[in-house]
Parts: structure tokens; C-alpha cells; sequence
């Protein structure tokens, strides 16, 4: 058996972080073919039982990608492989394949209100039919959490679909002890207690209210600041931020728009707040919550599913789309430290059983099990 991977619609982020950690530790009991963009390959460690392949249309346009898969990679994949589609959204003919989920926003279309952009609503829609597509020809299908599971079967009949819920790791640099958290009459406007929030800006990431929320705690009289730190994937999103802060803060004395932080010093941006903020309301398995709940920082999160599925009871919950909820929630958060300590330590503890050895095991256990299903099923 040999294990072809189709990553060519992974652009980076979380996709490619998953990808790199599950191949990381994997054995190469069986070989492996990775069929993605060269900037996604350069980024996968050598090994000797690990082809890479690229292909010039996957450097180009959506539509070239959508081209390459149609009429070009089933003649790379070997009759005697299975698909592993890390986005979900195969469309060659080959068989067997195991499916993905990573995406909520295909699925959750109140979404797509708030955008309000022809574009981004065609793109969104696009996928959602390549996902379809890929999950109506697939003999498996991992989710990554229970809550898009249930959603997503909820939308699209998957009864006759062998699936698994495996969750995905974090790696070790994350994780730090529990920090002691001090009442908030320890710290001054001159020495404030530091809010960060980690994403990237989109409409659904709702920095805008985050934002508000911490404008309306100075006034007051909490001594905070927020740093938010990501890039802009969505343009009107980012301009709207950028006014927001303008507004709140034009002096940019307490908030701080970091931009983007590579991954690879991510952990910095936790480990040096004394408070973390997750505002989203569209996640898969929200991996900026776990990492975040392995820093030993409190977090005050969206009460959105699937946050609670992960946070459970360690987090200070709001809803993300109503700015006094947000104030309310952290105004809990600044005047009960023994409540933030015993979150974080319950929130580290709940971090402890995410491990990427454990995800690359059942990952490439389950693609095995299907390709021998497959390969012993009549007909």
C-alpha cells in the first residue's frame, strides 16, 4: 500500500502545520506521496520513503488547481494506493479515499452574511461543492472535532460513511506551568494586565468587538491593554479593524496591532500575556484555543461551538457578537484570579491529551483499516 496525500489546496497556516507534525513522527511502514504547491513541500522534512511532487498548475489560480485534480493527478497516484485529501476535496477518479473536514466556514452560512463580498461567498461556495463531491466518493472521513461531525452529517448524508473524530496535537513547545494570577489591583495604567488575542483578521474573528470591549474596561478604570497578533486574510475586515483602533485608541497607547508572527515564535505571544481572548465564531477544532490552553495563561473564549467542546468549564465564555457580553466576561475574568488559576490548571490538564503522535497514529491506522476494507469488499 502506498499513501498518497493530497494536499494541493493547503495554502499554510493550520493545514500545513497538521501535515508537517503527523509525517514527523510517522514510522513509513508504509511509503508516502505528497502531491502539493512547492512552498508547502519545502517546508516537509526528507525522508527516505517520502516522494514530493508539485506540478506547475498548482502555482497558479484556483482554477488551475481545480484543472490539475480533474485531469492530471490521477495519473500520479499508483493502483495500488489510497487518497488521503488533508482539505477534503478530491476530485479525481482514483479509489479509495479518505476525506478531511477543516473547514466550518463552507458549512455555516450565517457566515456568509457578514461578509457580503461576491468573491470571497463564490470561493466559499466553490469548495463547499468540491467537498460534497470528495465526501459522496470517499470510503472514510476524519473529522476533527464532535461539533462539525454532527453539523456537518446534519447537512450532508453520511450514514453509509466509515468515520472517525480524531483531534489534532500540540506540539511540546507550547505547554508551560500554570502561572499564579495576582488581583487586578496589582497592576496600574503604567503597568497594565496585557490581553493578547492570536488570529488572523477575518469578519468571524470579530477583533472589532474585542477591541471595543477593551476600550470600554479603560474607561472604566481596569487597567488593561491588548495585543492582537495576526495577519489580515480578508481586506475589508483589516480596514475595519484599523478604523475601530483609530477610534478606541488614537493615541495607540493600549492597543497594539502586531500584525503577523510566524508560527514558529507563536508560543511567545501567549507565554508573555496575562490573559488570552479567543473571539471566534467559526471553528473546525480551533487550534489557537488549544495551543493557548497549553500556556498555563487564562482564557476568556466564545461560547460559539466547538470552543466548549475543547475548553470545557476552564474559560470565562461570551458571545463574541455582542460587545457588552464581551465586557461582562472580562470584567468576571480581572476581579476573580483564584477563578483564572484554577481554569488555567484545569485548561493545561485538558491540553495534556493532545498529543501529534497520538493524531499521526490514528490518522494512518485509519487509512489503513479503510484500504483493506476496501481492497477485501466485492466488487
Amino acid at each position: 500500500m502506498t499513501i498518497v496525500i493530497d494536499a494541493t489546496n493547503i495554502g499554510g497556516g493550520g493545514g500545513v502545520t497538521h501535515l508537517k507534525e503527523i509525517l514527523d513522527v510517522y514510522d513509513f511502514s508504509s511509503p508516502v506521496i505528497v502531491i502539493a504547491q512547492k512552498k508547502i513541500l519545502e517546508q516537509l522534512s526528507d525522508h527516505e520513503y517520502l516522494t514530493k511532487v508539485g506540478h506547475e498548475l498548482l502555482e497558479k489560480t484556483l482554477l488551475h488547481r481545480v484543472l490539475f485534480q480533474i485531469f492530471i493527478i490521477d495519473r500520479i497516484i499508483p493502483a495500488k494506493a489510497i487518497v488521503y485529501s488533508i482539505t477534503g476535496d478530491f476530485l479525481g477518479k482514483h479509489k479509495p479515499v479518505v476525506s478531511m473536514s477543516q473547514n466550518m466556514l463552507l458549512y455555516e452560512r450565517d457566515i456568509w452574511k457578514e461578509i457580503r463580498q461576491f468573491k470571497e461567498v463564490l470561493r466559499f461556495w466553490i469548495n463547499y461543492h468540491k467537498q460534497k463531491r470528495s465526501f459522496k466518493n470517499s470510503a472514510g472521513i476524519i473529522f476533527i472535532s464532535k461539533y462539525a461531525r454532527n453539523y456537518i452529517s446534519g447537512k450532508i448524508n453520511l450514514s453509509e460513511k466509515r468515520q472517525i473524530v480524531i483531534y489534532h496535537g500540540i506540539a511540546p513547545r507550547f505547554f508551560q506551568v500554570a502561572r499564579e494570577q495576582k488581583p487586578i489591583s496589582d497592576y496600574s495604567f503604567s503597568k497594565p494586565f496585557r490581553f493578547v488575542y492570536v488570529s488572523f483578521v477575518h469578519v468571524y474573528k470579530n477583533q472589532c468587538n474585542v477591541v471595543e470591549a477593551i476600550g470600554i474596561l479603560r474607561q472604566k478604570g481596569f487597567p488593561v491593554e491588548l495585543n492582537l497578533v495576526g495577519g489580515v486574510i480578508f481586506g475589508p475586515a483589516g480596514k475595519k479593524l484599523e478604523m475601530t483602533i483609530r477610534k478606541i485608541d488614537p493615541a495607540n497607547e493600549f492597543i497594539h496591532n502586531l500584525g503577523d508572527v510566524p508560527y514558529e515564535e507563536i508560543e511567545t505571544c501567549y507565554q508573555s500575556a496575562d490573559g488570552i481572548i479567543f473571539a471566534s465564531t467559526c471553528e473546525n477544532m480551533p487550534n489557537i484555543l488549544i495551543e493557548s490552553m497549553a500556556s498555563g495563561v487564562p482564557i476568556a473564549s466564545s461560547n460559539k461551538d466547538p470552543m466548549p467542546e475543547f475548553l470545557k468549564d476552564h474559560g470565562f465564555y461570551f458571545d463574541a457578537h455582542q460587545v457588552g457580553s464581551i465586557v461582562k466576561a472580562l470584567i468576571e475574568f480581572l476581579e476573580s484570579p483564584q477563578k483564572r488559576k484554577l481554569n488555567a490548571v484545569n485548561a493545561l490538564r485538558e491540553a495534556s491529551e493532545y498529543s501529534w503522535p497520538e493524531t499521526s497514529r490514528k490518522t494512518f491506522d485509519f487509512l489503513t483499516s479503510i484500504y483493506d476494507t476496501y481492497n477485501h469488499t466485492p466488487g
